[in-house]
This record gives structure tokens, sequence and C-alpha cells, in this order.
């Protein structure tokens, strides 16, 4: 099981708490969303000019851009709560 998070250029590590920087959980082929997707659409249809300060990391550490991380959802159920 891998959990996804997003960041912003000025996060840190205690932001990985909030459930507002969890994207969601991966878990046999299957993606299950959480409150950060919803930060992540805000993000990307209210402020697109923050694109490139937004890191998508897993609890392993495995860094994606917004891209690969897009890529890596088509790959996989995704169900939102």
């Amino acid at each position: 099981m891998n959990t996804y998070y997003i960041l912003l250029t000025d996060d840190g590590p205690e932001e990985l708490m909030y459930d507002s920087n969890i994207l969601g959980e991966e878990s046999f082929g299957t993606f299950y969303a959480n409150t950060g997707m919803k930060s992540l659409h805000a993000i990307l249809n209210r402020y697109p000019e923050l694109i490139n300060e937004i890191d998508i990391v897993t609890d392993t550490g495995v860094k994606f851009t917004i891209t690969e991380f897009m890529d890596k959802l088509e790959t996989l159920k995704v169900l939102f709560n």
C-alpha cells in the first residue's frame, strides 16, 4: 500500500499529517482518493500558476510530477469517498 501526498514548495514534512495534503492510498490496483484530491483539483482550477510548485510524494519518498501522477491514476481504479 502506498499513500500519496500533495506538497507545495514551501510545505514541510509536518504538512503530511493534514487531510488536505493526503491525496489517497493505492492498494491492489485501486486508488482510494482522500481530501487532498479536492485540494489538487482546486489548485489546478483556481491557481494554475502554482502547477510548477506542486510535488506529489509517496510515503516511501518517491516523487511524481502532476503529469506522472495522473498517468499513474489512469492505470488504477479510482474510488472517491
